[in-house]
């Protein structure tokens, strides 16, 4: 494999190819293009409340594409990477195994663990060149603040007005980059042969009124403005503590290197 081909739909620059993943016959077309000898999957819908106001568009991407990629990749023979989430699980019972009983709470989790399975499905003749690496929430470099739901924190400090942040669910933020190198690691495991599920165990937890503080410091402002909610979130029904056992990627060698507060630092950096 020496040749990186990385594709968008709605933000087609800096050399990314555009595909509509829900387009069957583009991917189709797309996949005896390309010919490749691996497939990462790492795009969804991951807004909860977002899946929760239209199932059926988030379905198209978050289940329907997946199940695309997976038989095509399948048929072609070649290695599948599926990016899925720590929602798959009920956050009752910490910390989640890989092979931990699944029970999403939401639609967004029920459909990244539809998501899952259409990959075991897919293939169930080739065990051995599947993988899926299940991760926290995401936050790294972005075009916009509204991008994660980590940095869409930011966007209420730098208004300056105060607000309240969620201080009830346990989060344990990844940066982009440490997902990358993960990533990378994992696929070199799955050209050797070894497949399967691996977990991302973000370093540090933090609920978000803890990380709007933190934003808060690098930001320059006065974190007071920011008070703690203790009570569960509206909207889609959130896991309390879904931390992963990332032993199995320890067990590898990796470790995440970057802590929040220097990934959020840099993620701020270009809005300040």
């Amino acid at each position: 494999m020496d040749r990186l081909v990385g594709t968008a739909h709605s933000r087609v620059r800096g050399g990314l190819e555009r595909l509509d993943l829900t387009n069957e016959g583009e991917v189709q077309a797309a996949i005896k293009r390309w010919e490749p000898d691996l497939v990462i999957h790492a795009a969804a819908e991951r807004r909860p409340d977002r899946v929760e106001e239209d199932p059926s568009l988030a379905e198209r991407l978050n289940v329907g594409s997946t199940e695309t990629l997976a038989r095509l990749t399948a048929e072609r023979g070649a290695l599948f990477i599926y990016i899925s989430t720590d929602y798959v699980f009920d956050g009752q019972r910490p910390p989640y195994r890989t092979d931990s009983e699944t029970n999403p709470l939401n639609n967004y989790g029920k459909m990244k663990l539809q998501g899952e399975l259409a990959v075991r499905r897919a293939f169930a003749g080739a065990p051995s060149s599947w993988a899926i690496l299940r991760i926290p929430i995401l936050y790294g470099d972005v075009e916009n603040l509204e991008e994660s739901p980590v940095t869409e924190l930011a966007i209420k400090l730098l208004n300056r007005n105060p607000f309240t942040a969620e201080n009830w669910a346990s989060r344990y933020p990844a940066h982009a980059e440490d997902v990358g190198r993960a990533v990378v690691l994992i696929a070199r495991r799955l050209i050797e042969g070894e497949g399967g599920v691996y977990h991302f165990a973000g370093p540090e937890r933090f609920t978000k009124y803890e990380m709007a503080r933190t934003m808060a410091e690098v930001l320059g402002i006065d974190g007071a403005m920011v008070q703690a909610d203790n009570r569960p979130p509206a909207g889609a029904p959130r896991p309390k503590d879904c931390r992963l056992d990332g032993s199995r990627l320890e067990a590898l060698g990796f470790t995440p290197a970057i802590r929040f507060k220097e990934g959020i630092h840099r993620t701020l950096a270009p809005f300040l």
